[in-house]
């Protein structure tokens, strides 16, 4: 388990997120709230909530259609 702790974990804030997806924080709220996007809670506040990396792509990847598969 430390091992894995250790390893580099990519968290984005839902700002971050909304950036590189090129939406509004509030669509990012919105896709949270639905259960579509997972969150890391590191407190009380939802300014707090942080996005892991590898969930950020599977969100991506699960609404990803048509062309070559990767």
């Amino acid at each position: 388990m430390e091992n894995r702790v250790m390893e580099a974990v990519r968290l984005y804030s839902v700002a971050a997120v909304a950036d590189l997806l090129g939406v509004s924080r509030q669509w990012v709220y919105d896709r949270i709230n639905g259960g579509q996007i997972r969150v890391v809670e590191l407190g009380d506040e939802r300014s707090k909530q942080r996005v892991r990396a590898d969930d950020l792509q599977a969100f991506i990847d699960g609404r990803t259609f048509g062309g070559e598969t990767r």
